[in-house]
């Protein structure tokens, strides 16, 4: 079992922007001294609010110059956002300069104020995705290739750097739809999903999807085949944790709707969504987000149910957000991030 932690970095009251920067560095720092074995960081635009992680490939190598062991992932790289050659190039360099410590996480993402940033129609989302993956994957395996598709076309060209994994770092695709579930099992690649957008009853349902369509395309479920990411935090009782994590929560939901409202009525799309969140926060599902979202409870409580849903979803990975909205002190989530290594690791 391997052991991740996520990082969103949203802005927080009283710090700068490099000091959130700084925050999460010494805090990926201590996960790698603990034994935590992936720092995942998120890709996100054009909302500080949500997340001023716009760049994490860039932060790769400076991890890896002040950690010993941890791997640094991308949560996700979003591929219809970026030239697919730049995006290879990129990937590899931060791959090379870490020393081979990459794992390439990608997704096609679906927050409209990203697309409406770039000028990227929503729609496109899904074939930009797999082209640009396809196109990445032929730029780090030939030493020429060409490409025609209806968004790129690449003619006769050698991509360098080459990474440092051969054939390539690994890959792992997020998926939080059925239809996600389904397209990636029918190509088995291996998967990233997470509660906050994927709660575990719809998880169960599309589970099942992807493991139909990856044995009907010939694939089989490998040992590294999904990681899961969930809120997780540790307290002495099960009620003083979910009782610290109310305000995060709330904050989570107050800075989505701070991103999807920064929108235009002009673009219509996000206005369904939105008012989703909106209904959300005029009554916080507390109770429901900590029975099928989050992991918060003392020790044991945390072991039970993380054991539980190891084992249901026959998972590699459980990666661990552990400042879901960015209001705990940052004392209280190094104590939780020491008391899940200590107590709940070797456990599971």
């Amino acid at each position: 079992m391997k052991f991740g932690l996520f990082f969103q970095a949203p802005e927080a009251a009283g710090q700068s922007h490099a000091e959130r920067y700084a925050e999460m560095l010494d805090l990926v720092t201590l996960g790698d001294s603990l034994g935590f074995d992936v720092a995942w960081l998120a890709e996100l635009h054009f909302g500080g609010a949500f997340s001023l992680l716009s760049n994490p490939l860039m932060a790769v190598p400076v991890i890896a110059e002040r950690t010993r062991r941890i791997r640094v992932g991308t949560a996700v790289s979003l591929l219809p956002l970026h030239h697919p050659l730049a995006l290879a190039e990129q990937a590899a360099t931060a791959d090379l300069l870490s020393g081979g410590r990459l794992d390439f996480g990608v997704g096609r993402g679906s927050i409209p104020s990203q697309f409406h940033g770039f000028r990227i129609p929503v729609a496109e989302n899904r074939g930009r995705f797999d082209e640009a993956l396809e196109i990445i994957r032929l730029a780090w395996t030939r030493e020429r290739f060409s490409f025609t598709g209806a968004y790129y076309r690449v003619e006769d060209v050698s991509v360098v750097p080459r990474p440092a994994q051969q054939p390539h770092p690994p890959i792992r695709v997020a998926v939080h739809s059925a239809e996600s579930f389904a397209h990636i099992g029918e190509q088995g690649l291996p998967i990233y999903s997470g509660t906050t957008t994927t709660p575990l009853p719809q998880l169960r349902e599309f589970t099942a999807i992807y493991r139909e369509r990856l044995a009907a395309a010939g694939h089989r479920w490998e040992a590294d085949q999904m990681a899961l990411m969930l809120p997780v935090h540790i307290g002495d009782t099960g009620g003083a944790a979910r009782d610290a994590m109310r305000p995060g929560v709330r904050k989570y939901y107050q800075n989505l709707e701070a991103i999807f409202s920064a929108l235009p009525d002009s673009y219509a799309d996000h206005l369904p969504r939105l008012k989703i969140i909106r209904d959300t926060l005029a009554n916080p599902p507390y109770e429901k987000f900590f029975r099928d979202q989050a992991v918060f409870g003392d020790p044991s409580e945390v072991i039970d149910r993380l054991q539980a849903t190891i084992e249901e979803f026959s998972l590699s990975q459980v990666i661990c957000w552990f400042d879901q909205g960015a209001m705990l002190p940052r004392s209280e989530v190094e104590r939780a991030m020491r008391r899940f290594a200590e107590q709940v690791m070797p456990k599971l």
